[in-house]
């Protein structure tokens, strides 16, 4: 649905993920899962970025945060919600979409829009795995079989401080954060998950939050230097969106550029190629 859906018409109306949990139901959760994914698939489409796990425990009325994108403010629920959701869209496309739940590792106790401005949650990782995270284990590690466990993550553009016990530290956007994404996929309750060939992706890299971040200090926004930075913090698939960098025209070359840097590289960069090489062998294996 509007604005969230550039898909304006011709499929069932279906409620959205607020509506779903304020019924307590997961088997209703898993038909709206059904139907969305039976359609998307006929329409031939192989990759949902969807559902939102997170956890939103008070509701902004200014509109400054996911609004209906989420089953609530319940970390046992969105968990269980989200589960029986992811099920269903497996079922419904027979297996024919890829799954990818978001905003990992959850954005619910920032104070804005992820894809409007970077902003930070002040938690350690064991407050995390209470609240943000526990949605996540509900669909890799603690998932009751193949067809609830989601196919990849998308890696939000936010920043965690006191994540890793110093209460002054400040991670940069765990997607762009290579120390602090590992340490979390690190953890037993992903480890498995990633080990098996769970995908990692990068939310949008053409979002004004990142393009401002790279700013911020007064310079350019480079697109295929956010781009290189976002792989190498561990992200398999880049979602470029529109992107846009400073020295490009418009979003087509900004693309075209981030590609024939990502080529160049790999021919000169062994290491690079290597990296490249892994993350390849992960989508095609999960897309087989």
């Amino acid at each position: 649905g509007y604005p969230t859906d550039q898909i304006l018409s011709g499929l069932t109306p279906l409620p959205s993920e607020m509506a779903i949990g304020a019924t307590w139901n997961f088997e209703l959760s898993q038909k709206v899962g059904e139907v969305r994914g039976r359609e998307l698939a006929a329409l031939g489409f192989n990759l949902f970025f969807g559902p939102s796990l997170d956890v939103l425990e008070v509701p902004a009325v200014s509109g400054g945060d996911l609004g209906t994108r989420v089953f609530g403010g319940d970390p046992f629920w969105v968990g269980e919600m989200g589960r029986a959701y992811v099920t269903g869209l497996h079922a419904g496309s027979e297996n024919k979409l890829l799954v990818v739940a978001k905003h990992f590792p959850g954005v619910g106790g920032s104070d804005r829009l992820p894809e409007e401005e970077v902003s930070t949650v002040r938690k350690s990782i064991d407050q995390l795995k209470q609240v943000e995270l526990a949605p996540f284990f509900a669909v890799s590690v603690n998932a009751l079989s193949p067809e609830s466990t989601v196919d990849g993550l998308l890696v939000s553009h936010i920043r965690y401080q006191g994540f890793q016990g110093n209460i002054r530290a400040t991670t940069r956007p765990i997607s762009f954060d290579p120390q602090a994404l590992k340490q979390i996929l690190a953890l037993p309750e992903f480890s498995t998950w990633y080990s098996n060939g769970g995908l990692v992706i990068s939310d949008d890299l053409g979002t004004r939050a990142v393009s401002d971040f790279y700013t911020s200090g007064g310079g350019q926004f480079i697109a295929r230097t956010a781009a290189r930075d976002a792989f190498l913090a561990g992200n398999d698939m880049l979602y470029l969106g529109n992107i846009n960098s400073s020295d490009s025209p418009d979003s087509y070359a900004s693309t075209i550029s981030i590609i024939d840097f990502f080529a160049q590289k790999y021919r000169e960069d062994p290491a690079f190629a290597q990296r490249v090489d892994s993350s390849v062998a992960r989508i095609l294996a999960v897309k087989l």
